[in-house]
């Protein structure tokens, strides 16, 4: 992929309208440093296998990051905002539009989904990175992402990299925190 922001950096660009991130197709990667993907994702029941096909990449900050969750979008804008700025709402949180990866970062941190946005943002904030390119196909590379030998633990929907019983697992966990 061509373009990588540390998150922090990218929620004050995206604050002040300057991101640089167009509205058209593509795909997207969250990168966790590895310390911190390791302690998000203690509790699910990944193999080893699993964890070593996790992606792994050393970044400007001189840390090792983890490819954690892996997306698509017709809008990266939007898509940017949505995962970054999103407020937990109580009525996002009780109608399910709260972003995706937002419901499971707050469930694995063990945190009620609408008490969490603070929590959520300064998570990925000290943690994250975003990675996008644009795509004019995205599905069709998002199908061959979550079906390829590279584990994305956090994705859940056709999600064939990691074994049914994590995705089970994100589940029960995210229908438990949403409150």
């Amino acid at each position: 992929m061509q373009n990588i922001a540390k998150v922090s950096v990218l929620r004050k660009l995206l604050l002040q309208k300057r991101s640089g991130i167009e509205d058209i197709k593509g795909v997207y990667r969250w990168w966790f440093k590895s310390d911190s993907a390791k302690d998000l994702i203690s509790e699910l029941s990944l193999t080893q296998y699993d964890i070593e096909r996790i992606q792994v990449r050393l970044m400007e900050d001189g840390q090792e990051y983890w490819a954690l969750y892996f997306g698509i979008s017709k809008d990266m804008l939007s898509r940017a905002k949505w995962h970054i700025l999103q407020p937990h709402t109580i009525s996002a949180v009780k109608h399910g539009t709260l972003s995706t990866l937002r419901q499971t970062i707050s469930a694995l941190l063990n945190t009620p989904m609408s008490m969490s946005e603070d929590i959520v943002n300064a998570y990925i904030d000290a943690n994250c990175y975003w990675e996008w390119e644009y795509e004019e196909n995205p599905e069709d590379i998002e199908r061959k992402a979550l079906s390829s030998s590279v584990c994305y633990p956090l994705n859940i929907k056709e999600n064939r990299t990691v074994n049914k019983s994590v995705i089970s697992q994100l589940k029960v966990l995210r229908k438990q925190y949403k409150k």
